[in-house]
C-alpha cells in the first residue's frame, strides 16, 4: 500500500490510495443513503476526509478498517441526505405498495419476470434500509450485505461485539 508514500506527500501515491478505497466508500454511502446522488456527494466528502486524517492512521488496523470506521461515522451523522430530510416508515412504503404503479397488466408484456423480480427486491430492501435509524441501518449493511464480521463491525462502529451481534 501506498499510504506511507501518500502521508510524505507523494501525490500520485494519495491518488492510488484514495482510488482503491474508493468504490467500496461508494457503495457504502449508497446503500446508507439510499440514491445515487447522496453517495456520490457522501463518497467526495469521505474520500476528502480520508486524504485529511491519513496521517493519523497508525497501522494499529488494517487500513480498510480504518476507512470503513471514518465512513461509517460520517454517514451515521449524514443529515443532508433526502431520506435524512424526509424520512420514511414502513407505513408509507405499505401505502405505496396498496397504491401499485402499474396501470395495466398489459404493461407488463415482454417483460421478464425474473428481472421485475430481481428489482422489486432491491428497491424493498433499499426502502427497508432507509425506514431503519442510521445506526440500525449500518449494523445491517456491514453484517448482511458486506458480510463483515461482529469482531471486525464492532471495531469500525466502536461498539462491543455484544452489542453488534
Amino acid at each position: 500500500m501506498f499510504i506511507k508514500q501518500a502521508v510524505e506527500g507523494d501525490k500520485i501515491a494519495l491518488e492510488k490510495v484514495l482510488m482503491e478505497v474508493n468504490d467500496f466508500v461508494f457503495n457504502l454511502s449508497l446503500r446508507m443513503l439510499g440514491n445515487i446522488s447522496d453517495a456520490q456527494d457522501a463518497t467526495q466528502d469521505i474520500l476528502m476526509k480520508i486524504m485529511m486524517k491519513l496521517s493519523t492512521f497508525q497501522n494499529q488496523s488494517h487500513f480498510h478498517t480504518w476507512v470503513y470506521r471514518l465512513a461509517s461515522h460520517y454517514l451515521i451523522d449524514y443529515k443532508k441526505s433526502m431520506f435524512a430530510k424526509h424520512p420514511l416508515n414502513f407505513e408509507f412504503y405499505a401505502n405505496d405498495i396498496q397504491a401499485g404503479y402499474i396501470d395495466s397488466p398489459e404493461e407488463l408484456i415482454g417483460l421478464n419476470k425474473e428481472i421485475l423480480a430481481k428489482e422489486l427486491k432491491l428497491s424493498c430492501t433499499n426502502v427497508m434500509l432507509q425506514c431503519l435509524d442510521p445506526m440500525s441501518r449500518c449494523v445491517f449493511i456491514l453484517g448482511t450485505m458486506f458480510k463483515i464480521n461482529s469482531q471486525l463491525a464492532s471495531e469500525i462502529l466502536d461498539i462491543s461485539a455484544q452489542n453488534y451481534r
